[in-house]
């Protein structure tokens, strides 16, 4: 299994972060397949992740996205209110609340692993390999080995390489990762 692992971590290497975030994005769409979770918020958040691969404005999509991570909305302190978030009204923030609170753990878990593949070096240097992003995608990788049946092709996503654009590879459709 560790040597495995070990080619699937090369095999991500190359390719950038548009397609490790594509990736993640896919084996969420599977794992909201097979336990037939499907509402308005997991419509939106997926529908949001894929702006990721073709967004010209990842600062913009960081905004966006931070406005739907579990991690945020779930935040305790008592200065965590539906006025913080630019795109969610008080009713859409106790919603997605209410959502948020109801699903297993596990969901919630992969939903921070796939934004965290998007937003950990949006910030920072990628580095030789993006260790930061590989992490989360390898966690990612893992989790679908031990929760979704039907784990995404990774050749699929050979189709953006490290190689280009600083690591974060070229604006692509979705439609070219299935």
């Amino acid at each position: 299994m560790k040597l495995f692992n070990n080619n699937v971590e090369k095999h991500f290497k190359k390719i950038s972060i548009t397609g490790r975030v594509a990736f993640g994005i896919k084996c969420l769409e599977e794992y909201l397949i097979e336990n037939k979770i499907r509402n308005v918020w997991t419509n939106r958040l997926i529908n949001t992740l894929w702006e990721f691969t073709t967004t010209k404005n990842l600062s913009e999509w960081d905004k966006k996205i931070s406005d739907l991570t579990p991690e945020c909305i779930l935040d305790t302190h008592p200065k965590n209110i539906a006025e913080n978030y630019n795109s969610l009204s008080e009713s859409e923030f106790q919603s997605l609340k209410e959502f948020y609170l109801k699903v297993d753990d596990k969901l919630i878990y992969l939903i921070n692993l796939v934004i965290d593949i998007g937003t950990t070096d949006l910030y920072g240097a990628t580095g030789k390999h993006s260790e930061n992003t590989l992490k989360s995608t390898m966690e990612v990788y893992k989790f679908a080995q031990k929760e979704i049946n039907v784990i995404p092709d990774l050749n699929k996503f050979n189709i953006t390489k490290f190689s280009e654009n600083g690591g974060w590879g070229n604006r692509i459709d979705k439609k070219l990762f299935n």
